[in-house]
């Protein structure tokens, strides 16, 4: 894994450059190329540490370096009376596993030349600013279509990387373990994706109990589309909700709020514990989504972040290919990292439909 300050050392282009000979080169507005190099190093730094310390993000995922995750899976074992002459049966657990994805990204700057020959360092900046957007955008964006997708990605000429537990059409070697104490022994059928008609407590509890009958206990977390905000505070319709208390009002004796950090717009109680709310523009209308986070980048979270070995997920910059005079003649942002699913059934999502299933897209 990689570690430490996202520093100059940590990029591809300047790693041996020399800072003497970039302040010879200097930009239309006469700053020069080692100040606005060392600029570019900040800004990358900062994006790429923003890109786990998102709440939302982070309540989702780990990294890892790993290729792929393996894991238990439910097998039919037991104990058995003793007797003294019997052996008793061998017994052993399962497990099934599938791979981690990773991709390469790339992004092109432009920047030409004949650009470089008069740039000034602010449209160079503003450059770099429509990167850092475009780098963060493209991390939330792949983490949350690994966790609505409800097919596997394919790795390889054979490899999957799996979705939640979704019946069995992806691995019907996938069992859930069995939670006898809350609910009982699990089929591969088992799923986690669910088109439940309506916005309502109904709905909403019955995507609790696909947690909670694994052994997972509240508080748990959800995710709503913004569009859909109005209806989730419906009390009408969802009779838990409880909102976040505001520090601008003073609430009467009788009133209930509730107490989470500003990244919740409130809580909803149902009869397996409290759900924790956030709201995302980028997930579209009717969809939804509740699982079980164990804080920011715990490895037990649902889903899991594969980084390259060289870079890690961070985003880096490389020089062009074509280089005349100007060190950032074609220069390009590289970044690498895949998502997978974790715990299979860690998190339900689902769709605000009368019809069946079908994966949103994100934007």
């Amino acid at each position: 894994m990689a570690t430490g300050f996202n520093d100059l050392k940590q990029f591809a282009l300047p790693s041996y450059w020399d800072a003497t000979t970039l302040s010879k080169y200097q930009l239309a507005d006469g700053s020069t190329y080692d100040a606005f190099v060392a600029d570019v190093g900040r800004g990358l730094a900062l994006v790429n540490a923003a890109l786990t310390a998102s709440p939302l993000i982070s309540s989702l995922i780990s990294v890892t370096s790993e290729l792929a995750v393996e894991y238990r899976v439910g097998a039919t074992t037991g104990m058995q009376v003793h007797t003294e002459y019997a052996r008793p049966d061998q017994k052993r657990g399962a497990t099934t596993g599938h791979m981690l994805p990773l991709v390469a990204y790339d992004r092109g700057l432009g920047w030409t030349w004949d650009f470089l020959r008069k740039a000034r360092r602010i449209q160079l900046e503003t450059d770099v600013a429509e990167v850092v957007k475009d780098i963060q955008d493209n991390w939330e964006k792949q983490i949350l279509t690994r966790l609505f997708k409800s097919t596997y990605t394919a790795v390889g000429s054979s490899g999957r990387s799996m979705p939640l537990a979704d019946g069995g059409t992806a691995d019907a070697n996938y069992i859930p373990i069995a939670v006898p104490s809350r609910g009982g022994t699990f089929l591969y059928t088992h799923d986690h994706i669910d088109a439940l008609n309506g916005i309502t407590q109904a709905n909403l509890e019955t995507a609790v109990a696909d947690l909670y009958e694994h052994g997972y206990d509240a508080p748990f977390d959800m995710i709503i589309a913004y569009a859909d905000v109005s209806s989730w505070v419906n009390t009408t319709n969802v009779t838990g909700w409880i909102p976040r208390a505001d520090p601008l009002i003073r609430y009467g004796m009788t009133a209930d709020t509730a107490n989470v950090d500003d990244g919740y717009i409130g809580v909803i109680e149902t009869d397996y514990g409290s759900v924790r709310v956030r709201t995302s523009g980028r997930i579209p209308t009717t969809y939804w989504t509740v699982y079980k986070s164990y804080g920011p980048m715990d490895s037990r979270n649902p889903l899991i972040v594969r980084q390259g070995t060289d870079y890690g997920y961070g985003a880096v910059l490389l020089k062009g290919d074509h280089i005349r005079e100007f060190p950032l003649e074609e220069a390009i942002v590289f970044q690498e990292f895949g998502v997978g699913v974790q715990d299979r059934v860690g998190a339900v999502i689902a769709e605000n439909t009368a019809g069946g299933w079908g994966d949103p897209t994100i934007s």
